[in-house]
């Protein structure tokens, strides 16, 4: 039989110290989150009686956030609800338990980039492992672990495997996430050992296919069939994004005779356009949508596809 979220909210890393009301607090260097226990109210001396349903648990707890770093901000906000049934995980555990697995196979961090979303409820940490590649016409092409966490029950808590792309052409690294090979809560929580063999693998995987998947890329060419597919998928998401990201793109695509149509572009091109727009992107339901469509159009060599399917599963 399933434990209540009070029950386990200890053992989840949340302060119970005020349980007795059902107020479970968690609190790091990237914000607070504060669970209620809801119930309908309960009036002292009610004129018309008290109603079966007064004061009765309803299995949903309240969700409220605070920045604390936000010196302003010196009241929770509500950020809605979650069922008695959510496994809570707090942002720096996951994130420290995935620095772990990466430190634990000797690979050194050069950087994180921390993006909080949806009154702080959603996280994306992208963490860059140092040990890249320089591969011509590209650039330095770095691994990266990109983390996602949420405190209203709106995604799982995932680690993605992906790529950064640091060229001097641009004002900050380009930064994608494979949706092939994203590991799930289920998986993250197990063994360190589990944990550490995966980054292993996509470490190595990474360095043995990176150039492969990137010099295939750039000598496909779509068809005009392919690129106009993309971009209706992007054009879903918000026509405004697709006009931007058709304005990179030809900037990366500049050669082209007067008077003639523009040549089609290689899938390397159309993914870059992609994952230099979507780096940008602060909506992380947008982003994802963007990096999916970026995916598409990739060229992956079939030793990292099937390794990166296999940790999907693992």
């Amino acid at each position: 039989m399933r434990s209540s979220f009070g029950k386990r909210a200890a053992e989840m890393g949340l302060d119970t110290s005020l349980a007795y009301k059902g107020l479970y607090r968690y609190v790091d260097a990237y914000g607070e989150v504060i669970y209620r226990t809801l119930a309908p109210l309960t009036v002292e001396n009610d004129p018309n009686g008290r109603h079966e349903t007064d004061g009765e648990f309803i299995n949903l707890l309240g969700v409220f956030t605070k920045d604390v770093q936000d010196e302003q901000q010196l009241e929770h906000k509500y950020a809605g609800y979650v069922s008695d049934a959510y496994k809570f995980i707090g942002n720096d555990v996951l994130n420290q338990r995935i620095r772990t697995a990466i430190q634990s196979v000797g690979m050194p961090i050069l950087e994180e980039n921390v993006i909080l979303w949806d009154s702080l409820c959603r996280m994306r940490n992208e963490i860059i492992i140092r040990n890249g590649q320089q591969i011509d016409q590209v650039g330095d092409v770095l691994p990266v672990m990109i983390v996602n966490n949420s405190y209203n029950g709106t995604r799982a808590a995932t680690l993605a495997f992906g790529i950064a792309i640091a060229n001097a052409s641009a004002a900050r690294k380009s930064i994608f996430g494979f949706t092939l090979g994203e590991m799930r809560q289920v998986h993250i929580a197990s063994s360190t050992t589990q944990l550490s063999s995966a980054v292993s693998s996509y470490m190595q995987v990474f360095t043995e296919n990176i150039n492969e998947m990137i010099t295939q890329s750039f000598n496909s060419t779509l068809t005009e069939t392919e690129m106009l597919s993309v971009l209706d998928l992007i054009e879903g998401i918000g026509k405004n994004r697709r006009n931007k990201i058709s304005e990179i793109l030809n900037n990366l695509n500049p050669i082209q005779t007067p008077g003639s149509p523009p040549p089609l572009p290689s899938a390397w091109q159309v993914f870059l356009a992609i994952a230099r727009y979507s780096s940008l992107e602060p909506n992380l339901n947008s982003k994802r949508l963007l990096e999916n469509a970026a995916e598409s159009v990739l060229v992956i060599p079939p030793r990292m596809f099937d390794v990166l399917e296999r940790l999907q599963k693992e």
